[in-house]
């Protein structure tokens, strides 16, 4: 007998209820077993700085967090640290609040310390007294700054005491358990700006702030420390070795060998922090390294330090040569002011943006405020360093075909050296400035020879900037110039296969303005008979269409960086330092009132530099009918 219409309808129905309840058991078994699973765990480590500090996360073992991120703080913070359960923080602190040259340590040469701390964490020199606090005048005293704590959960009092400038404070700490470190060592760096918490960056600062931290040995060594004379020296003063600028010391030793590892900060001029990595650093310069204050190159490098470049639009002015902008960096230099020490301060940075606004290859820069492991160390000029990656970064050349030689003093003879490219591309640049200096290039197929040599427009404007400026350290002195020699492709700018030349070492310009160098650059000359391009100059502009151009450079130089131009520029460049000279006169014991007057021979160039200028050009080279 066959199912009625009713039975038909309801299994269906029924079937589709026993399922929904099966699904249902299941999902309500499934949800019991998580939860007893989770109540048997051990309580996860917190995170600070999430958003719901209730909110259970898996332990962080790779990374110390603490309540405080590097930055700028108005007066003093209380900083804690946060160890997943079984792991130690073990952390030192290094700052100075001190105006005193030394630290009361020296060298096996008897240098000073004077930038003493940058220690990491060292499990075999714990501090173990029991105290109740940790705060500025522990961590200030020599021995505080050389000793390493474990946080035992009292937050670190780090406050400024004073009211005059900014204190600056580094932090390095990791994860360690017992002896064995777990984690990275990670620095941070406070900015703290007064006693009374009334200051902005803005108001102590003016300028980028950079906070280097670096272990002090590896600065005074005796054997590898960078910044002092160490057994360079030693050995060669017993070897009887002549004692000048260039006797080997261990700060006038250069390349990879002479980079040591260093944590920099770089906070901009309204106290954001924009970058803070790893990096290498070395001393730079040639005899301004003798200097208390050196300059130093910043490398980066991704196989040491973990990071390619440094990634941040540094210069509103440097630009590729499409006109965009460039926007990181393999290597920056912090340039001291050895030549105008006591005097500007920013007149190779000035000079060099004068040349940028006529169209010269430059460097750009701006003006820094260092500390050194917490302590002052100079107003800088941060700018580009010019080497191969320059030309790379510029032009887009691979900086493997670049070829770049620049004049150097060694023992008070000028001689080109190589800094990029081949030994036998050091011998074609010899060649090509010796037959541009003694052939004949004054027919009609003269300037097409030249051309195949040099990038005749780049030479023209160069040499007509560097006499205009009075350079009185150049021609015989900071030349660079370059050529790509990889495959030539014509029609891209750089990658040509000519001679191009790029401005260096511009502090000694703008002085005098009635000095005649168009005499001095044409009758200049090199030790040993080298090729001066002065002397380039001198062969090349009899040439009339090389002369024409040559000359329409001159004018357009002259034009274009006139008496109110250049009056508007130093206005301006002494506005961008000012705020930040006052701590500078103070350690270095100057007046700011004695500086600014300075600046009277810039703007007494500014007036009279165009008149003379023209007036020599038309005796020295005047148009040819």
């Amino acid at each position: 007998m066959g199912r009625s219409g009713a039975d038909k309808k309801i299994l269906p129905f029924i079937f589709t209820l026993l399922v929904s309840v099966l699904l249902l058991a299941v999902f309500w078994f499934a949800e019991f077993i998580m939860l007893s699973a989770s109540e048997d765990k051990t309580d996860a480590a917190v995170d600070p700085a999430s958003e719901n500090g209730d909110d259970p996360v898996k332990p962080d073992y790779s990374n110390v967090s603490v309540s405080h991120s590097s930055g700028f703080y108005r007066s003093g913070i209380l900083l804690e640290m946060y160890p997943p359960e079984g792991c130690d923080v073990l952390y030192t602190v290094t700052l100075s609040t001190s105006r005193s040259l030394t630290d009361g340590r020296y060298a096996q040469t008897g240098e000073p310390y004077m930038f003493m701390g940058g220690k990491d964490p060292d499990p075999s020199n714990v501090d173990t007294e029991a105290r109740d606090s940790y705060s500025m005048g522990l961590f200030n005293s020599a021995d505080g700054r050389l000793k390493t704590y474990k946080y035992d959960g009292t937050p670190l009092d780090l406050y400024n005491p004073s009211d005059f400038t900014a204190v600056v404070i580094s932090v390095k700490a990791a994860l360690y358990r017992g002896t064995v470190q777990i984690s990275p060592v990670r620095t941070f760096t406070y900015i703290l700006g007064s006693m009374k918490g009334d200051k902005d960056f803005e108001d102590i600062f003016g300028s980028m702030l950079i906070s280097i931290n670096i272990d002090d040995e590896l600065l005074y060594d005796y054997e590898t420390g960078i910044f002092i004379s160490g057994k360079y020296y030693d050995e060669a003063v017993a070897a009887g070795t002549p004692l000048d600028p260039w006797t080997p010391r261990n700060y006038n030793q250069r390349g990879a060998d002479w980079e040591r590892l260093a944590h920099i900060d770089f906070f901009e001029s309204d106290g954001t922090l924009v970058l803070s990595q790893v990096c290498g650093i070395r001393v730079a310069g040639g005899t301004s390294r003798g200097a208390g204050i050196k300059s130093l190159k910043l490398v980066a490098d991704a196989n040491k330090y973990g990071e390619d470049r440094f990634y941040y639009k540094f210069f509103e002015g440097a630009k590729n040569c499409l006109d965009e902008p460039i926007e990181s960096f393999k290597k920056l230099v912090l340039r001291n002011p050895r030549n105008d020490l006591g005097g500007t301060m920013i007149r190779d940075q000035l000079v060099h943006k004068l040349g940028g606004y006529v169209d010269v290859d430059y460097q750009e820069g701006r003006n820094t405020v260092v500390f050194l492991n917490g302590k002052y160390y100079s107003i800088m000029c941060l700018h580009e360093s010019l080497d191969a990656d320059f030309m790379e970064d510029h032009y887009f050349v691979n900086k493997d075909n670049v070829a770049s030689f620049l004049i150097k003093s060694d023992q008070y003879q000028f001689r080109y050296k190589q800094e990029s490219g081949t030994a036998e591309q050091f011998k074609c640049f010899l060649s090509d400035m010796n037959y541009l200096i003694f052939n004949d290039f004054s027919d009609e197929e003269g300037m097409a020879r030249i051309r195949e040599v040099i990038d005749v427009e780049n030479f023209c404007r160069y040499m007509a900037f560097q006499i205009f400026v009075v350079n009185e350290d150049w021609p015989h002195n900071n030349v660079l110039a370059w050529r790509y020699y990889g495959p030539e492709n014509s029609s891209i700018k750089g990658m040509d296969g000519r001679w191009r030349f790029v401005l260096k070492d511009l502090d000694f310009g703008l002085v005098d303005p009635t000095r005649e160098t168009f005499g001095m650059c044409l009758n200049d000359g090199l030790y040993g008979g080298e090729p001066c391009i002065g002397t380039v100059l001198r062969s090349l502009i009899r040439n009339k269409e090389f002369r024409d151009i040559f000359r329409e450079n001159c004018y357009y130089v002259a034009e274009t960086l006139s008496a109110e131009y250049l009056t508007e520029q130093i206005d301006k460049a002494i506005d961008d330092i000012r705020q930040d000279m006052d701590l500078y006169a103070m350690y270095n014991g100057m007046s700011v009132e004695g500086w600014l007057g300075y600046f009277d021979q810039w703007y007494y160039f500014a007036q009279e530099r165009k008149s003379y200028f023209l007036k020599y050009l038309e005796n020295y080279i005047p148009a040819l009918e």
